[in-house]
């Protein structure tokens, strides 16, 4: 039989800084409850989550909870009430759905969802409060704060026997990091004659605004349209949550990341150099640990720090997050591209916070298309803070568009890359290298191979354009290779040379004879998994269809897969869902374009078949890297590499033919360079004698 609240010890007072508050008072209170009443603040999927710490223990039990949020209005959103714009409970809906697409903190989804359940098993009821003034009015949430309204959490706990408690204090919704964050209330209970009358002021107050007894207080039923929806997200059973998870002491147990020599080393260096400057580090060596304790060594120094990192895409957004967790960096993280239309009010209304000195720091994650947008550089530029500025895969933040981003304003700068220099744009590259300054730290390749990355094979094939494509070469380039050699000067002979490139590039890529040799490789390995295939986007639907013609399970992974979390993948991103079966093995192989390049850490992958290759070699390093990251199921790493080389007939023109060879000689780079660090390098190196004596020496 459970013991009665009566009978279970509680102090007068909770503070999370010195007391473990979830193991102490959240779960022995509700696990010995049937009845949860709740005031939490704003309704928002964050307040949702924290008004649910310890719910399990309630859902258990079989108990019931009644929850009551106050309406979140920006000011635009008030004059467009005032305006008869829209309905109130029409921007209730439309700032829930807006903020429930974006949810990435796992917490908040597990616990939103667990509610989901609740009111799907009539075991919850929310009411919403609209907050009025004097007049009439309705209240922005900012003139709400100042007047101290739905400030205060307030929670009402019963049992079996009708003992009842009420625990009040400070409200905080911060999820984010929420194990760190410092929470207090006091307690007060029905059944002590000394505590009795705090008790029921608290009991008062949460029934007065549940029943809509307050002048200034409009009391409404949760909209139906975001009822359906938290119960269209719920599990199909609610053990699937394994919501207990959550309730481990983080403080204790939680292990945080141990920076490796060399990672404390680039730290240094960049300190050094007046925190400012490049990291250029192979794929999978911790460069992006090693910017977080550059932006930690900050951020313990200084407050009031605001730190943007830009990523190349927005799906690498959840792995930085993920990693700033990992690293034990505690701060508000604001998303800023385009999956969270309202990132411009949220990253002003946090920044007054940090000028205020209400906030210690701020972190802003963001995209290379959005760091340079007008609405985010005009906010840093009217922003009076310090700003970090971290740009992953700096190389791409060069192009011309892009490098407006790069304002005089970010003092403290970051680039990372494993290539930072720009494939065929020497402007681009030294204007990063004038405003980064340079590369403080380098870790390359050969000496990360066996210590923190694993060792490969590398295996080429070497194909032919068919006559049909051949003709279609020569006819395209004829023109070109005549300007080529009738231009004035150096600077117009690169120009037609690289056009040159590009058309041969898109040719020989989607060259028909590699599918011959997929099939081959594919013949070879009937068992094959956790294999990514990079393909050009001409060459997706022909790899897909080999695929499953030999019964392998497959999936295209490109820039179109969804990065939300959605019902149909149980609560994830479609993004997330296949990577997720990617490294059970269940999907066994990816088909990939470029968005697998760049930061994607996907590491059980351990065979990679190169259908398509520029000679650009920050794509092919990428690529390798990739699959060179360590993982307890792969001791070596298997590349295969579909290789075009020169056709005879080419060499009937010979100022064809000498472009050819150019052009090939470029191509051979990357073969070299992938042979050079593997393990079957001799061998390698054999195929490349007799290529160049073929085709190079003639």
């Amino acid at each position: 039989m459970k013991l009665s609240l009566k009978e279970l010890p509680f102090y007068s007072s909770y503070d999370s800084d010195e007391s473990n508050i979830l193991r102490e008072f959240y779960i022995p209170s509700l696990s010995h409850s049937i009845l949860y009443k709740r005031l939490c603040g704003f309704f928002s999927s964050t307040s949702l989550a924290i008004a649910a710490e310890g719910i399990c223990e309630l859902i258990k039990n079989g108990g019931r909870m009644k929850l009551i949020c106050g309406a979140k209005f920006t000011e635009a959103d008030v004059e467009a009430i005032k305006d008869a714009y829209t309905k109130s409970e029409a921007l209730i809906e439309d700032n829930f759905f807006e903020e429930l697409e974006n949810i990435i903190d796992e917490f908040v989804k597990d616990h939103v969802r667990a509610f989901g359940w609740m009111l799907a098993n009539n075991l919850l009821e929310i009411k919403i409060a609209i907050v009025y003034d004097e007049l009439g009015n309705v209240l922005d949430y900012r003139s709400i704060e100042r007047r101290g309204i739905f400030h205060q959490k307030v929670g009402i706990l019963e049992d079996a026997e009708e003992n009842r408690l009420s625990f009040s204090g400070s409200q905080n919704e911060t999820a984010s990091g929420w194990y760190g964050n410092i929470e207090e209330f006091k307690v007060f209970r029905n059944w002590m004659d000394i505590e009795k009358s705090y008790f029921e002021a608290d009991f008062k107050k949460f029934e007065k605004f549940w029943n809509g007894y307050s002048s200034r207080v409009k009391i409404i039923g949760l909209p139906n349209a975001i009822k359906n929806k938290l119960i269209e997200i719920r599990p199909d059973n609610i053990e699937d949550l394994n919501l207990t998870k959550w309730y481990v002491d983080k403080k204790e147990e939680k292990k945080y990341i141990i920076l490796r020599d060399y990672q404390k080393e680039a730290i240094n260096n960049w300190l050094l150099n007046d925190k400012i400057g490049i990291f250029e580090m192979a794929t999978g060596t911790g460069k992006t640990y090693a910017a977080l304790g550059c932006l930690s060594s900050v951020i313990n120094k200084e407050q009031g720090i605001l730190a943007v990192i830009a990523c190349p895409y927005n799906h690498l957004i959840p792995q930085w997050i993920k990693n700033i967790d990992n690293f034990g960096i505690e701060s508000k993280i604001i998303i800023a591209d385009s999956t969270n239309p309202g990132w411009r009010n949220q990253l002003v209304d946090k920044i007054i916070d940090l000028e205020t000195k209400n906030e210690k720091h701020l972190i802003v994650l963001t995209t290379h298309d959005t760091l340079p947008s007008e609405d985010f550089k005009e906010i840093m530029r009217q922003s009076d803070v310090k700003i970090v500025l971290i740009v992953d895969e700096v190389h791409g933040i060069g192009a011309p568009e892009r490098r407006k981003a790069l304002l005089d304003k970010y003092i403290y700068r970051l680039g990372l890359s494993a290539t930072p220099r720009r494939w065929f744009d020497p402007e681009g590259t030294e204007i990063l290298f004038k405003y980064f300054d340079k590369t403080v730290y380098d870790f390359p390749l050969n000496k990360a191979i066996g210590r923190f990355l694993i060792e490969y094979e590398y295996y080429p094939y070497f194909v032919t354009l068919t006559n049909d494509e051949l003709e279609k070469y020569e006819n395209e380039t004829k023109k070109i290779a005549k300007a080529y050699y009738a231009s004035k000067n150096d600077d117009e002979k690169d120009e037609w040379y690289n056009l040159l490139c590009i058309k041969r590039q898109n040719i020989v890529k989607t060259a028909y004879k590699k599918y011959d040799v997929l099939r081959q490789i594919i013949k070879q390995n009937k068992n094959i998994r956790h294999c990514l295939i990079y393909c050009d986007s001409k060459q997706l639907e022909t790899v897909q269809d080999i695929l499953l013609y030999n019964n392998i399970i497959q999936h295209k992974f490109t820039q179109n897969e969804g990065i939300r979390p959605i019902n149909k993948y149980r609560g994830i991103s479609e993004r997330d869902y296949l990577l997720q079966e990617f490294s059970k093995g269940t999907i066994q192989v990816l088909v990939a374009m470029k968005c697998l390049d760049e930061g994607v850490d996907i590491r059980p992958a351990k065979f990679a078949i190169m259908m398509s290759n520029s000679g650009n070699p920050r794509e092919y390093i990428q690529r390798r890297g990739r699959i060179l990251r360590k993982h307890e199921k792969k001791k070596i790493a298997i590349i295969h590499d579909i290789i075009v080389t020169p056709s005879h007939t080419m060499l009937i023109d010979s100022d064809l033919a000498q472009l050819e060879k150019k052009i090939y000689s470029k191509e051979l780079i990357r073969y070299k360079e992938f042979s050079a660090l593997a393990n079957n390098a001799v061998e390698c190196y054999k195929s490349i004698e007799e290529l160049e004596n073929k085709y190079m020496y003639r």
